[in-house]
């Protein structure tokens, strides 16, 4: 009797840093890993972020029976409260994990109230003929996991991200000995973070930048300003201990790092005295050099504290000469023009300013090459496919697994969309699903091949020309047309170019009239498109811009 099929298709995360999601299916059960964001590239103009394609799943609704979260970063549960929109599941989570979770879903007005429930590590969940068991694992956050889940087959270890710390600031362990008894009694099919399958050696521990922070924060004779995730719970523990030891006083900038925080510490993950806090709005009464701001902003991001703080437009803090900004992030793919722009403005206003490179005043939450070869060795998978990372890193990642003694036959390096099969005959690539990204804009979803994005793009690139033709009803008489530009005239004489632009819409407009075809719902549109074209025509031969035309008829 047939077993059945396992099918694994990542929906994001693989060819791609952020936008997390994983889909393990057997037969009529299908459980969900990660739910997250990426954000957008440079030619996703006005974009808040992207999240993951769920067409395959709101197909399969019924066969769904519960959503996984490994932990709480935004690139893993960013697009869950979308997702829960779409389809009603269990969400699966650790105690802090779901409390990001329950914060990040305040904003969203849901059809139904989610059912959240919350696991520890080695425990297990049956979801019929699929069984998941979560074990402990080190990142930059608390109460990360990965999942183990056993099937028909053998046992898919899913590494959730992580990397090994043998001097965690955590008291939890890196639970080597459930990873052991699964390469002891066989593991099927690994599943490995690949983030920092290019650097060799071990990533460093977290520890190490304790004592970097403090000297940080003590050589500086103003201000001080960390920029981190909000939800980076090990790195703002970190900042606490610093402004003790540094006898300094710390407020909290930005709405989500304040709720973080709040929740982190009510539910016993992040450990300070109240009397070291002081509000946002007393920061400019307190001696600089007794005050480190806590914010978010380390990715650039517009709307952040630390955007506005750069460009002189947050009405609770100015920065000064001798002020020092910290950036405790690295720099996310895609982000590193705008945080490039943010670290000039500061500069600009006389801080000085610690990111990335710069000085160790961040260490990563993900393996390096020893650190995964380590894992294979342990685990002795049959199969490998590494996941979450760009296509090179998914490469660099498969050549370890080579290292180490693992078949190239046995080793699949999948993308999003690829929909992998095990069955008795092996494992192997069954299809291609046609995955689109899925943008974000404010309280607009759409997919990413939209006019609107086209026209933003072209707008930031050439600008926009708008062309007000007046046309009488009655006998077609022409009345002078105006044209205005914003974002498109650089050249010394503008009103040349635009006098001979308007020449050329009287042209056509008298064209069109004499023909009787200016007026009317039909005629106003043919002479909309006649000038949009001849204008279009013009100004790339005088300029090479492809400006937006919009041409206004007005019949009066």
């Amino acid at each position: 009797m047939e077993k059945g099929v396992i099918r694994i298709i990542p929906l994001g995360g693989l060819g791609e840093i952020g936008k997390n999601m994983m889909v393990i299916e057997f037969n009529d059960t299908i459980v969900i890993v990660d739910s997250g964001i990426m954000f957008p590239g440079e030619r996703m103009n006005g974009i808040d972020f992207i999240i993951p394609d769920f067409s395959y799943l709101t197909e399969r609704k019924d066969k769904i029976r519960g959503i996984l979260l490994t932990h709480g970063h935004e690139d893993h549960i960013g697009a869950l409260p979308y997702l829960l929109k779409e389809i009603s599941a269990p969400v699966y989570g650790t105690r802090l994990t779901l409390g990001f979770c329950k914060n990040r879903l305040e904003d969203h007005n849901l059809p139904t109230e989610p059912e959240f429930r919350e696991i520890e590590p080695r425990q297990r969940v049956d979801f019929g003929e699929i069984t998941a068991e979560f074990f402990s694992v080190f990142h930059s956050i608390a109460d990360g996991i990965g999942i183990a889940f056993h099937t028909p087959y053998g046992t898919i270890v899913h590494s959730g991200d992580f990397k090994i710390d043998y001097t965690h600031i955590d008291a939890s362990q890196f639970d080597f000995y459930k990873l052991a008894e699964y390469g002891e009694n066989g593991v099927l099919l690994l599943l490995s973070d690949s983030t920092n399958s290019e650097h060799s050696g071990y990533t460093p521990s977290e520890i190490a930048l304790n004592e970097s922070l403090r000297e940080a924060i003590s050589e500086s004779e103003g201000k001080v300003l960390v920029a981190t995730f909000a939800s980076s719970t090990h790195r703002i523990q970190q900042v606490f201990d610093a402004a003790l030891h540094t006898g300094r006083k710390i407020a909290i900038l930005g709405r989500r790092m304040e709720t973080n925080i709040s929740m982190a510490k009510a539910l016993g993950y992040l450990r300070f005295d109240e009397s070291i806090m002081i509000p946002p709005d007393r920061i400019k009464s307190v001696r600089s050099s007794e005050v480190i701001v806590l914010t978010t902003g380390s990715q650039g991001e517009p709307m952040s504290a630390l955007s506005k703080i750069a460009l002189g437009k947050h009405g609770m803090l100015d920065i000064e000469k001798g002020d020092k900004v910290i950036i405790s992030a690295s720099v996310i793919p895609g982000n590193e023009k705008t945080v490039s722009r943010i670290v000039d403005c500061l500069y600009r206003r006389g801080a000085r300013v610690i990111y990335e490179g710069s000085r160790q005043i961040h260490v990563s939450g993900h393996a390096s090459q020893e650190e995964l070869k380590l894992l294979m060795a342990i685990t002795k998978p049959r199969y490998f496919i590494p996941i979450h990372g760009e296509f090179r890193q998914l490469i660099s990642h498969a050549s370890l697994a080579r290292q180490v003694g693992m078949k190239e036959e046995r080793i699949l390096v999948v993308e999003d969309g690829d929909v992998v099969r095990i069955d008795e005959e092996g494992i192997g690539i069954e299809t291609r699903l046609d995955l689109r990204n899925v943008c974000i804009d404010g309280k607009d979803i759409g997919r990413i091949e939209t006019p609107t994005l086209n026209d933003r793009n072209r707008l930031s690139e050439s600008g926009v020309v708008v062309v007000v033709i007046p046309i009488t009803v009655e006998d077609g008489g022409i009345m002078e047309p105006e044209i205005f530009s914003k974002g498109f005239v650089f050249s010394e004489d503008p009103d040349t170019l635009l006098g001979r632009a308007k020449d050329i819409v009287m042209r056509e407009v008298r064209t069109c009239v004499r023909e009787k075809r200016a007026v009317g719902d039909r005629g106003t549109g043919r002479l909309k498109k006649v000038i949009s074209d001849s204008l279009r025509d013009y100004f790339l031969k005088e300029t090479a811009k492809r400006p937006v035309i919009v041409p206004i008829v007005i019949e009066v």
